[in-house]
């Protein structure tokens, strides 16, 4: 019987030094560390790769079919996406560079884009935002349209091959769903 008096000491022993180990754990951290900056290190917005700039070429790190079945989902009426580019818009020298990645096509005969403003990385590197906004176009008696701007933003649209009455529709969303979670 001199085993269980020694056990029962040892164990509340234990349990003592582990109360008094947990308590210092908690004592010692005053901020839960996944709030402390340097331990965030997840992005608050799952952006996604979608070029890299070298100069004036574009290498694209999604694949350009990718991308066109993502405007097709993301246009959600029918529109053929059949050209996918990154632009550069024409900003003044002292603006900062703003690409856009385009998506462009037809739906019943009629000519449809998008535009959706690219985030830069510090290595060149192009990045879409799911709250970037989207530059919808569709034409009405043109036989292309084309995104006006004004220095790095989109103002309007530009139709051409007008026969007369002919116009480039603009309309403007928030947000997108062109790579969902």
């Amino acid at each position: 019987m001199s085993i269980f008096p020694r056990l029962l000491g040892l164990g509340l022993l234990t349990l003592l030094v582990g109360l008094l180990l947990g308590s210092c754990e908690i004592s010692r951290h005053g901020a839960s560390e996944a709030t402390m900056p340097e331990y965030n290190t997840k992005a608050s917005v799952p952006n996604k790769q979608i070029a890299q700039v070298a100069g004036n070429d574009v290498t694209f790190k999604t694949s350009q079919s990718a991308l066109a079945s993502a405007f097709i989902r993301e246009f959600g009426d029918g529109t053929v996406v059949d050209r996918v580019m990154v632009r550069k818009a024409p900003a003044g020298a002292n603006e900062a560079t703003v690409y856009y990645l385009v998506g462009m096509g037809l739906r019943n005969g009629m000519v449809r884009a998008m535009a959706l403003p690219l985030l830069g990385g510090g290595d060149n590197t192009l990045f879409l935002s799911p709250t970037a906004t989207r530059y919808i176009i569709t034409g009405v008696g043109c036989s292309s349209c084309f995104f006006n701007f004004e220095g790095d933003r989109i103002v309007g649209t530009l139709c051409e091959g007008n026969p007369g009455g002919g116009r480039c529709d603009l309309r403007r969303e928030s947000g997108n769903t062109l790579f969902p979670k």
